[in-house]
């Protein structure tokens, strides 16, 4: 059961719909939460515009799948899942990992949706996804017993440390996108309230990071069987990919790829290869200046397929290499400006450990720096060359 919403998470809401109002010209907007995560969830109004529209009628949205048939939306890129599309209404879920959180509903009753509005819609959504997470991690964090498991306050280290990337990824897409659109475009308020609220996400992130307290994990957020079905390695990477390529030009920096043009299938759950692919670009970027490079590389060499993050950066000095797994260490970068809260590693090889993989760091990498981490992945015996 979901905590109901914050005064906060109620503000947040109306401010994203008269964004959409002023931005899209939307004639009528509601924001729903799930009271409850089963297979017939109950709906509640958090935010609706105008505010007649709710003892008008305001259509409440249609059943939606269960959380068990949901399509898991990984957090590094929006959502591409519009649960109804009408020519003037759109229905939108908030989704978490696999978990429906809540809908958003828009209607605009002078023009149908097009579809670079719709992606906008989308960002606004998943804003609001992240933001919901947040609000019922802060109400549990209120309402928890101040002493809980350790195994409770590592999951909800975990978790904060992985809402990072995306809220990360999101702010880049962001900022690249105000940079191509013209002060008078209709839809730069929108993208400027979502700048907005992505820095107040990361805000409540470092907060709630600050706080060190433990909370209960949030319904849905356990680990996953194992996969039952082999990963598509060029889908599974393409919006890392994406989101690198983004950031380093915001950056200044190069991003290079190399991998075959075929590559095999492995037997990987995608969420655990892009969340650790996903720190370790993150790590590349924030340790290399502007001008540097960061590569992402696959290699076939059956009877395993190496995957290899590198960057031309500062490097990681012979002596501390040994605990750069350990949870909460630093190192030197301790010391420096760069944030970070030593998570990153140690969740990627947590992550890892079931399927029996684990990650090794050569550095320096090229002449006296840069860094490079190498994750050797066993081929399917029945896959051939």
């Amino acid at each position: 059961m979901l905590w109901p919403a914050s005064e906060e998470f109620v503000a947040l809401c109306r401010t994203q719909l008269e964004l959409i109002v002023n931005s899209l010209g939307a004639s009528s907007l509601a924001v729903y939460l799930s009271e409850t995560l089963n297979d017939s969830p109950s709906w509640s109004p958090v935010a609706v515009y105008p505010e007649a529209a709710a003892s008008l009628g305001f259509p409440a949205p249609p059943p939606l799948p269960p959380p068990t048939q949901a399509p898991a939306t990984p957090l590094s890129h929006p959502p591409q899942q519009v649960v109804s599309s009408l020519a003037h209404q759109l229905i939108l879920p908030l989704m978490y990992q696999n978990w429906v959180l809540g809908v958003l509903v828009a209607q605009r009753q002078q023009r149908p949706w097009l579809a670079a509005e719709q992606v906008q819609l989308q960002q606004v959504a998943q804003t609001l996804a992240i933001a919901c997470v947040l609000d019922q991690r802060q109400q549990w964090l209120s309402h928890s017993p101040s002493s809980l498991p350790a195994q409770q306050q590592q999951r909800f280290d975990d978790l904060l440390h992985q809402l990072r990337n995306p809220v990360a990824a999101i702010r880049t897409f962001v900022k690249l996108l105000l940079k191509r659109l013209e002060p008078d475009h209709q839809g730069r308020p929108l993208a400027e309230g979502i700048a907005r609220e992505t820095e107040r996400l990361m805000t409540l992130l470092e907060d709630c990071r600050q706080q060190h307290k433990d909370v209960p994990p949030l319904p849905g957020s356990q680990p996953l069987p194992l996969a039952g079905k082999p990963l598509d390695l060029a889908e599974a990477l393409s919006p890392l990919i994406t989101a690198a390529q983004a950031r380093a030009e915001m950056e200044g920096k190069t991003f290079v790829v190399e991998m075959p043009r075929q590559l095999p299938p492995i037997w990987l759950e995608a969420r655990v290869l892009q969340e650790v692919v996903g720190n370790l670009l993150d790590n590349a970027f924030k340790y290399t200046p502007p001008g540097g490079t960061i590569g992402l590389r696959l290699t076939l060499t059956p009877p395993d397929l190496e995957l290899t993050v590198w960057d031309t950066g500062c490097g990681i000095p012979k002596e501390v290499q040994s605990r750069l797994f350990e949870r909460g260490y630093r190192g030197i970068q301790a010391d420096g400006e760069i944030e970070g809260s030593g998570l990153g590693l140690a969740i990627a090889q947590d992550l890892l450990r079931p399927y029996g993989l684990s990650l090794q760091v050569t550095s320096p990498y090229r002449g006296d720096r840069g860094t490079a981490f190498m994750l050797t992945i066993p081929l399917p015996m029945k896959v051939e060359r």
